[in-house]
């Protein structure tokens, strides 16, 4: 069948013809074989009779054999038919590269056998062999699988692009697909590998409709723009979103297209035609560092930055107001007890300077009492550096309290046991200020006028609160008849005023066993 193949497919007529030799010959009873190839070009037909064959090739493989060998001959020397005009001309195979130059050689399309494998079928048929690749316009629909091998004949053309029209396709057999060629963008816009499998790799810039169906990726890589298309109707399955995103690079197998006429340089020299979804590959997802997300970023900066300079702000203002607040409590404490204690002085020196003349045993009394008044302003003016000395160190109330104990057991003798509870807080100066001044007001008078041998200090500190106790075991006191400021004590009127000044709740009990006072303020 290979020389019935070849001969139908040059435009030749081939005829076979089998019988038995006549009785009467030495070969009488064989099967004989007669093999005519004619041409419309020569005068006679190619003619090959067995009976005519020397012994050995008296068979019919080594007739075919021979008429292949003279049918070889005859194509290679390129026969054509001198006249008339509708002799045909026996085309021998070639390349398609070679194929492509005769064409580039000739004004008019020239006639050619190629053979190739199928690269694209799908709305245009693309060829490729070693040497090159051709678009082929059959002239009749052909199915055609890619990868398939198959030979054409047609003429072939420049139009600017090789193709090969009026192809007579031939599938010869299937096969698997050539390995794509690998270019960068800028090669492939050289034109070198027009209509070739090629697969390269660029940055998706945005994908757009195509036609009715089709998709358009447009593409940036290296120093070209270009663009791939992906036919509506190519079978596969579906794109996969993720290669779509704008600024993914990818990895694309196409045959490639020149844009004839257009520049190099102004983008689009070149484009991809895919034939299937699976010719796109994400290579790399996106940058996250796109201009909207560098955008947001800027703006959550500036956002953080305002928010950091408020807080910095709010902060400092704060300690302004701590500030503030501290110098206006020492402030408070200093007319509290220094201002209110000159002021009694004075009246109580102006008071015995008008009874020196007249009664000089009341301006006597009267002299006591500011004697009385400026040891008590003096003691109130140690009591308020001590405790900024204190705060100087520490703000918790309880190492101050422990200090004053230390002190007072030092000094007195007597028995002061400090019990604290609760995780220390952190206080305003007012709180420690006016609980510290209402401890030791306590103390000393516990061991001043009530006679106390023990003292108790109970301290302790709550989530929303804090407690303070100063019991003793002294004499006690009557609290209805308990000396004020007009017999020249102050303790107690000192203490109540410093509760009402923090908002403090004040609880003092007394009998002949003892005094408890409590304090409870909220922190």
């Amino acid at each position: 069948m290979l020389i019935e193949d070849i001969c139908n497919r040059s435009g030749g007529q081939y005829t076979s013809k089998s019988y038995n030799d006549d009785k009467g010959s030495r070969d009488a009873g064989k099967i004989s074989h007669i093999l005519r190839i004619k041409y419309s070009g020569f005068a006679l037909p190619i003619s090959i009779d067995e009976r005519r064959m020397p012994g050995p090739w008296r068979n019919h493989f080594n007739v075919k054999l021979v008429a292949l060998l003279m049918f070889a001959s005859i194509a290679a020397l390129g026969v054509r038919a001198a006249e008339p005009a509708n002799r045909l001309v026996i085309s021998r195979l070639q390349s398609i590269e070679s194929a492509i130059e005769s064409a580039g050689l000739s004004t008019a399309p020239v006639p050619v056998v190629v053979r190739g494998i199928v690269i694209a079928n799908h709305r245009q048929v693309v060829i490729e062999d070693q040497t090159g690749a051709t678009e082929i316009k059959p002239l009749t629909p052909e199915e055609l699988a890619l990868g398939d091998e198959v030979e054409v004949s047609g003429k072939v053309a420049l139009a600017p692009q090789p193709e090969i029209q009026q192809a007579k396709v031939r599938r010869l057999w299937g096969g698997s697909m050539p390995l794509p060629l690998a270019v960068t963008p800028d090669e492939a816009a050289n034109g070198e590998n027009e209509l070739h499998l090629v697969q390269t790799m660029a940055e998706l810039v945005d994908v757009v409709p195509a036609g009715m169906t089709s998709v358009r990726l447009n593409l940036r890589g290296g120093q070209q723009s270009f663009y791939a298309v992906l036919p509506g109707d190519s079978p596969g399955g579906e794109l996969d979103t993720k290669s779509m995103q704008t600024g993914a690079t990818l990895r694309l197998t196409g045959v490639l297209m020149i844009s004839y006429g257009q520049p190099a340089d102004q983008g689009n020299a070149f484009s991809l035609v895919l034939r299937t979804p699976d010719d796109i590959k994400l290579v790399e997802p996106p940058s996250w560092w796109t201009p909207a997300h560098k955008l947001l970023l800027g703006v959550i900066g500036v956002i953080l930055l305002l928010l950091g300079i408020s807080i910095y702000y709010r902060v400092k203002h704060a300690r302004y107001r701590a500030v503030a607040e501290e110098r206006a409590g020492i402030a408070r404490d200093i007319h509290d007890t220094l201002a209110q204690g000159f002021a009694g002085i004075t009246l109580q020196l102006e008071a015995a300077q008008q009874m020196i003349g007249r009664d000089a045993e009341r301006a006597g009394e009267l002299l006591n009492e500011a004697l009385q008044l400026i040891r008590h302003s003096r003691d109130e003016s140690h009591l308020s550096i001590d405790i900024l000395r204190s705060l100087s160190h520490t703000d918790r109330l309880d190492v101050l309290i422990r200090h004053c104990v230390l002190q007072k057991v030092a000094v007195t003798g007597t028995a002061i046991e400090l019990e604290t509870e609760g995780s220390p807080v952190p206080l305003s100066f007012d709180l420690v200020n006016n609980l510290f001044r209402i401890t030791q007001e306590a103390l000393a008078n516990a061991i001043r006028h009530a006679g106390a041998h023990k003292i108790k200090v109970r301290l302790n500190y709550k989530k929303r609160e804090v407690r303070l106790e100063v019991e003793d075991d002294g004499k006690g006191f009557i609290l209805d008849q308990a000396p004020g400021p007009e017999h020249g004590h102050f303790g107690l009127t000192g203490i109540r005023e410093r509760c009402a000044n923090i908002g403090a709740q004040l609880e003092l009990r007394s009998s002949a066993g003892g005094t408890l006072l409590g304090v409870r303020v909220g922190v």
